[in-house]
C-alpha cells in the first residue's frame, strides 16, 4: 500500500477522508446513545447532526468551502473553515462562562439557605 500511496495522491486524499468520514460516524453514533439516554434534547441532537453532516460535505467536497469563501472574500476554503472554528468556539467558551457563573451563583444561594435553616433551627 505504501507504494500505491506514493505514486498516486489521490489514495492519500482518500485514507484521510475516510478516517475523518469513520470519526463523524463515531461522533454522530455518541450523539444519538446521548439523546436516547437523554442526557441531550433530541433538538439538540439534530443541531449536532446537522453539524456533523455539514463537516462530512466538506470533508468529502473542499472545494465548496472555497467557492463560499471567495463570496465573502476570504480566499481560501481552509481559511474560512478556520475562522468559523474559532468563532463557534469562542461563542461556545462564552455560553460556558455564563451557565458557570450561574451555577455557582444558584450553589452560593443553596449554601446560605441551608446555613441559615441550620442556625435558625438550633
Amino acid at each position: 500500500m505504501g507504494a500505491i500511496a506514493r505514486r498516486i495522491p489521490i489514495v492519500n486524499d482518500m485514507i484521510i477522508q475516510f478516517l475523518l468520514s469513520f470519526i463523524l460516524l463515531c461522533a454522530a453514533a455518541m450523539t444519538v446513545r446521548r439523546a436516547r439516554q437523554q442526557a441531550i434534547r433530541w433538538l439538540e441532537a439534530l443541531m449536532w447532526m446537522l453539524l456533523w453532516g455539514g463537516i462530512g460535505a466538506v470533508i468529502w467536497r473542499p472545494d465548496a468551502t472555497t467557492a463560499v469563501a471567495r463570496l465573502v472574500g476570504i480566499g481560501r476554503g481552509a481559511d474560512l473553515m478556520i475562522y468559523a472554528a474559532v468563532i463557534g468556539l469562542l461563542i461556545m467558551v462564552f455560553q460556558l462562562h455564563v451557565a458557570h457563573g450561574r451555577i455557582e451563583r444558584q450553589l452560593t444561594e443553596l449554601v446560605r439557605k441551608k446555613t441559615l435553616d441550620e442556625w435558625i433551627g438550633q
